[in-house]
């Protein structure tokens, strides 16, 4: 049987913020984690306020629940934003551009299928950058 304990996720998390718990992984983690070739899940910790850098995933579909706190999740291709909440999950498509921003206190739970580091960094416009300056920032196209 594989097994991470508690104690040790969370010292990862606090040392690190974000802790694989299985994967093909290449690089050191926060915890030893389950060797897995097909799939990986982890956590995130946001212990402030966080603009994630613009991307997709190229080979992933990407399952993210959020355990507690909040996240917007800003869809490129529709420009749209959601919110998701404690509690909730929300599904990231392979090749779907996006932008996220965390509140300070949130923790999320995150898988990919299949798994690897297939992250591609997406170029997004000053409207974007100014909506992830605070989380009340609202997005809007300047004309």
């Amino acid at each position: 049987m594989d097994f991470i304990k508690n104690s040790d996720i969370e010292a990862g998390l606090e040392a690190f913020g974000r802790v694989y718990l299985c994967g093909n992984l290449k690089k050191a983690n926060g915890v030893e984690h389950i060797q897995t070739e097909d799939y990986e899940i982890g956590m995130s910790d946001y212990s402030e306020y966080t603009f994630e850098k613009a991307h997709l995933h190229v080979s992933n579909r990407e399952f993210n629940y959020v355990v507690k706190g909040a996240i917007k999740v800003f869809l490129l291709s529709e420009k749209k934003e959601y919110l998701f909440s404690q509690g909730d999950l929300f599904v990231i498509n392979t090749n779907e551009p996006y932008v996220s921003k965390c509140l300070e206190g949130t923790r999320t739970l995150f898988s990919k299928f299949p798994g690897g580091n297939d992250k591609v960094l997406v170029d997004v416009d000053d409207n974007l950058i100014n909506w992830g300056k605070s989380w009340d920032a609202i997005y809007t196209e300047e004309k």
